[in-house]
């Protein structure tokens, strides 16, 4: 996880705003890596495909929906 807290700048792909790395899951600001193509829709689990994400972002996209990723670098 730490090679793409540092690739997002530790913010969160699907709101914008800084993950807090020091919390725990199930706290909502806590952090998670976020399939951006979900592996059930065919997504597959690559540096590529993935993204930092709060807990409470992630949660409420589900296994539903894709944002576009904005690779950096």
């Amino acid at each position: 996880m730490a090679e793409i807290v540092v690739r997002d700048n530790s913010r969160c792909g699907l709101c914008g705003r800084k993950v807090r790395l020091s919390y725990k899951a199930p706290h909502p600001l806590s952090p998670t890596i976020d399939h951006v193509v979900p592996l059930a829709a065919g997504g597959d689990d690559t540096r590529a495909n993935v993204q930092l994400a709060h807990f409470g972002c992630n949660s409420r996209k589900g296994t539903g929906g894709s944002q576009q990723l904005a690779l950096i670098g």
